[in-house]
């Protein structure tokens, strides 16, 4: 499916349809060494990121879990019962908090963003922060597509992080 507006045109396709011959095997989470937990909010840009992350990462399909979390604020939960359930290697949690005229982007970012760094302190596992925070949807978008390719960031975010736990732990 080809995206036809400009600003999308800008994104990589999100999951579903890239890979929607593997999608259902994508929504299992049982023995998957990386699970994706993206919000289904603005999900035209946390979708773009996961496909980046998926393309980048050298990581057979087989491996990688895919869900979807209503929004930002739900990611630290569903992530928390993920990593008590399915024990997966790494976790990559995606997101997008676009300010608006209130701060309510403000306290759902720290929010977030804390529970995230919680749960890699208490679960000693890669919960690779994957929230952007932006001002406009234009930053967004080119954080999550071609431009700035974060989901590629985050790959290689991935593997350093498990390459430096693996030595320090032996």
């Amino acid at each position: 499916m080809k995206n036809t507006n400009k600003k999308t045109s800008e994104l990589y396709e999100h999951p579903e349809v890239k890979y929607k011959n593997s999608y259902l095997e994508l929504l299992k989470l049982v023995n998957k060494n990386t699970i994706i937990v993206s919000t289904s909010y603005h999900r035209y840009i946390t979708g773009s990121m996961a496909t980046d992350f998926i393309e980048s990462s050298g990581i057979n399909l087989s491996e990688i879990g895919f869900i979807e979390a209503p929004g930002a604020f739900e990611l630290p939960l569903i992530i928390k019962v993920i990593l008590d359930k399915y024990k997966p290697e790494v976790i990559l949690a995606l997101g997008c908090i676009i300010k608006g005229d209130t701060n309510h982007d403000d306290y759902l970012s720290s929010s977030v963003i804390n529970g995230l760094r919680n749960l890699n302190l208490e679960f000693e596992k890669p919960v690779i922060n994957g929230v952007l925070t932006t001002n406009t949807e234009q930053q967004a978008i080119d954080r999550a597509g071609h431009k700035y390719k974060k989901g590629s960031e985050y790959a290689k975010t991935r593997q350093d992080l498990l390459n430096i736990l693996k030595t320090i732990k032996k």
